[in-house]
């Protein structure tokens, strides 16, 4: 599992941004933050995982990621669902 997320997190890191490098990953990593943190708004809200799936695949651009993101989400215990989530995912995102 940690493994699919790794995969996950460097997709999403790969995103497009603008001109120096840093800057580049910065944004990146902040962009698939909130990215996550959509998604943890829509489970908390009692947002359906099928949907939640689509709105990822689409955001994403790869399927596979977007389902290995929502069950992730979704295996989250409810006292996790927290700004936390996001934090912790760019703070991993800057560090790769």
């Amino acid at each position: 599992m940690i493994l699919r997320l790794t995969l996950v997190l460097g997709l999403l890191a790969s995103l497009p941004a603008a001109a120096d490098a840093q800057q580049d990953k910065a944004a990146a990593c902040a962009e698939s933050a909130g990215i996550v943190m959509q998604a943890v708004e829509a489970r908390k809200q009692g947002a359906a995982k099928s949907k939640a799936r689509a709105a990822l695949r689409e955001q994403i651009g790869d399927p596979g990621a977007g389902d290995m993101l929502a069950d992730w989400i979704w295996s989250l215990p409810e006292d996790q669902l927290t700004d936390e989530v996001g934090a912790a995912w760019e703070a991993q995102c800057l560090a790769q």
